[in-house]
């Protein structure tokens, strides 16, 4: 075999499973989880376990310099997260109660923060 044989035959084993894995999970109508299947809101009075969500970004670049704002504003519990739809959380995962958690989100907002209160992923 030549080496240009050898680089294609390479190739071939990489990029045949990146394209056929995504093609055989679609084809059998399993979906690819959506930005919405990765936050649930929490619902009023919900007693799940809860997070205070700062917000979520494509690079851990991005979630770094978020988290840096949330712990400057006096969140210095706060953390990344990787998500299940692949993309960076910077949460505070140390909700007790709803009413702690909407408390929590209202002074977040207040110090200029887009805090949301989310259902915790499983996990």
């Amino acid at each position: 075999m030549t080496a240009r044989g050898a680089r294609r035959l390479a190739a071939a084993i990489v990029l045949v499973p990146l394209v056929a894995y995504p093609a055989a999970v679609l084809a059998d109508g399993a979906p690819f989880p959506s930005p919405e299947d990765c936050a649930r809101s929490a619902p009023v009075g919900s007693t799940e376990e809860l997070d205070l969500v700062f917000g979520r970004t494509d690079t851990p670049a991005a979630a770094n310099a978020l988290l840096r704002r949330v712990r400057h504003v006096g969140y210095v519990d706060a953390l990344v997260r990787r998500d299940p739809c692949g993309r960076w959380a910077v949460l505070y995962d140390r909700i007790e109660d709803y009413a702690q958690g909407e408390s929590s989100a209202g002074e977040a907002r207040a110090a200029g923060l887009d805090a949301r209160l989310e259902v915790a992923p499983p996990g």
